[in-house]
């Protein structure tokens, strides 16, 4: 998810960057289909699980064809247009890019987040063993 989150804001800072240049289109990461194959990734290893997980697991899955985790959903793809067209042939929304820019900061600090909690859970159960 942190790479998803890396990936889609160098994708959107630049269309930032690019507010002014004359045709381009914005450009943004499938987030439908990146969600989508996470959520088979996580049901397939719940019905796969047979009680521990480990990292190596994790890796399995995550590097499995099934799982859809293909370089597709980390390609940026021209946008749908959400804005009209600029005599300059150019669809920009500063405003919407800042706000698609926000809602990817926010899902990445909360992988980040949710990651630090997952590490500081097992640093301490490894503690814990005599």
């Amino acid at each position: 998810m942190a790479q998803f989150g890396q990936r889609r804001h160098e994708v959107l800072v630049g269309n930032l960057a690019n507010v002014d240049t004359p045709d381009y289109r914005p450009r943004d990461l499938p987030v439908d289909q990146f969600q989508n194959a996470l959520k088979d990734a996580i049901e397939q290893r719940r019905l796969n699980e047979s009680g521990g997980t480990s990292a190596a697991d994790f890796y399995r899955v995550r590097k499995s064809p099934q799982a859809n985790f293909t370089d597709e959903l980390f390609k940026a793809v021209e946008a749908q247009p959400e804005n009209i067209t600029f005599h300059d042939n150019n669809n920009r929304s500063i405003e919407q890019e800042v706000s698609k820019l926000t809602k990817n900061m926010m899902m990445q600090n909360y992988a980040v987040q949710l990651m630090t909690t997952q590490f500081s859970l097992m640093q301490s159960v490894i503690a814990e063993r005599p």
